[in-house]
């Protein structure tokens, strides 16, 4: 079978100007959402090896070296750790922004 591949002519105006037809008017300022570390089922298993609400939303209190006292959002997971797994070793995590390892929590609670 062919494959047909339909070419798509935009021609959008902007301001009053005819765009070349090789161009579109795309929103680019969308906010970045970065690609999840592992999917849902892998993120629960490493969750549970590491005793964290990895997907949930928690308030985050941190060791005082920590330049950022607390964080509030969902637990995200950064990196997924290599295998085989060790919960002694730290996990790269995200709250609203605020990157930190495991290592790096005082306590946590869900919010």
């Amino acid at each position: 079978m062919i494959a047909r591949i339909f070419l798509l002519r935009l021609i959008l105006v902007h301001d009053g100007s005819r765009m070349s037809e090789h161009q579109s008017d795309l929103p680019l300022d969308a906010p970045f959402a970065p690609a999840p570390a592992a999917p849902p089922e892998l993120r629960d298993e490493i969750a549970r090896a590491w005793g964290l609400p990895l997907g949930e939303r928690v308030d985050v209190s941190f060791q005082p070296a920590f330049p950022v006292p607390t964080a509030a959002g969902i637990l995200e997971l950064r990196t997924a750790p290599e295998f085989p797994w060790n919960p002694r070793e730290p996990l790269a995590l995200r709250v609203a922004g605020c990157e930190f390892t495991s290592r790096d929590i005082a306590r946590w609670s869900l919010g």
